[in-house]
């Protein structure tokens, strides 16, 4: 049972996140370009990246080695560690290479 004091709240809370959602920034044709040589230099190069994913409850990063692109299905796989993950490259607003500083 809940008290009617608890739901009101319950509700203006989860009605102001539900506001809050973020806007994906719009990228022109070269930036995305930008994005994925970026991308495939980390692929061929085996460099270290850090890619922003765009989410609409905030942005996600995720830091690792890009080990497949996928341009049929515009997947992007990054492995991190013992781990891997596979995204829309529609997803990625940013990426930054970071060299191994030989």
């Amino acid at each position: 049972m809940m008290l009617p004091e608890h739901k009101n709240r319950i509700n203006r809370v989860y009605g102001q996140k539900k506001k809050m959602k973020l806007t994906k920034p719009a990228l022109t044709d070269e930036d995305q370009q930008e994005l994925f040589r970026r991308l495939k230099v980390s692929k061929s190069q085996n460099l270290e990246a850090s890619i922003t994913l765009f989410r609409d409850s905030g942005n996600r990063t995720i830091f690792g080695i890009v080990t497949s692109i996928d341009p049929r299905y515009a997947l992007i796989k990054v492995e991190s560690g013992p781990s891997w993950e596979v995204f829309q490259f529609s997803d990625v607003i940013r990426v930054d290479l970071h060299d191994a500083g030989y």
